[in-house]
């Protein structure tokens, strides 16, 4: 008798997971673009406060409240010897370095960066299986919430004098690519995208992150598939989206030496992409803040190849 509980609860067990996943994998391809429209909504507060950047330069930190209840939060330096119209880099990022990405720019000369804060609302760190738990509602939220809120960010933008509304860039670098990709293939007001350091394939990067915390190669596959799907990779395939931002140009930016990246992910980018289109590479290893020669060498591609992205 006791065998045949333990039987039957087994199996009940196996079919709750089978009948999860089948969903989860449903759930997270199942088109969005309804969804995104109405969650962007109209802007119905607006809470700013000037400040001065590291190197002098005017900033200012600014939070959006959707009508729709979408928040966003994001930081400006901007050319402050002029209030002529300034071209706008709006740029998605590591998720650790959010809206302080504006700080590795140094002086910006006549232009504006905008740095965005990904709208997650939850622990930078969850230890333990229930506290990782309740986050995973909490990101899957941000991840869905990252692309209107972008255009909610445009939306701000297009108001104000000192923006030129024909030169507002998107920069994806590293997680932001395939958040920037998506955001530009579907809000036409951005004049130009920028992929820095990501891949086209993003199931296989996962796997790459995996592969790097755990020696472990039966479990790469099946976890970089689940948090595939967790993330809503179908979604944000950045295959697809990029093909959709032409004839808007795209610049692709891979790096020669990238640990966090499977080889020749850049080149899939360029190549899947349509023209106007170039590749460039910057030499040593991924972008991450404290990589300085790196940071410098993005910042001088970015100068050179503004008007590419903004004809």
């Amino acid at each position: 008798m006791l065998g045949s509980v333990l039987k039957y609860s087994v199996l009940g067990v196996v079919m709750l997971i089978m009948l999860s996943l089948i969903w989860l994998r449903w759930d997270s391809g199942r088109p969005r673009d309804a969804w995104f429209s109405e969650r962007h909504g109209q802007i119905e507060t607006v809470a700013t406060e000037d400040s001065v950047s590291e190197t002098g330069q005017r900033a200012k930190s600014v939070r959006l409240t959707s009508d729709s209840g979408l928040q966003v939060s994001f930081r400006i330096i901007r050319d402050a010897e002029t209030d002529a119209p300034l071209p706008v880099v709006v740029i998605l990022g590591g998720h650790r370095t959010g809206s302080d990405v504006v700080e590795l720019f140094g002086d910006i000369s006549h232009r504006s960066i905008v740095g965005v804060e990904y709208p997650y609302d939850g622990p930078e760190k969850a230890k333990g299986v229930l506290p990782i738990a309740r986050t995973i509602p909490l990101a899957r939220q941000a991840f869905l919430d990252t692309v209107p809120a972008v255009s909610l960010i445009v939306d701000w933008l297009v108001k104000q004098a000192w923006v030129d509304k024909d030169k507002i860039v998107l920069i994806g670098v590293s997680l932001g690519v395939p958040f920037a990709a998506t955001a530009a293939a579907r809000d036409r007001r951005v004049s130009g995208l920028m992929l820095v350091h990501g891949a086209a394939d993003n199931r296989m990067w996962l796997e790459l992150q995996i592969a790097r915390r755990t020696e472990s190669e039966f479990l790469h596959y099946p976890l970089a598939t689940l948090m595939y799907w967790l993330s809503y990779g179908p979604i944000f395939d950045t295959s697809t989206h990029i093909a959709n931002v032409s004839p808007r140009p795209v610049l692709i930016v891979g790096a020669r030496d990238d640990e966090r990246t499977p080889p020749g992910q850049a080149e899939l980018l360029f190549d899947t992409a349509r023209d106007p289109k170039r590749l460039l590479y910057t030499d040593g290893q991924h972008i991450q803040p404290d990589r300085k020669e790196i940071v410098a060498e993005l910042r001088r591609i970015a100068d050179e190849e503004l008007r590419f992205l903004t004809p």
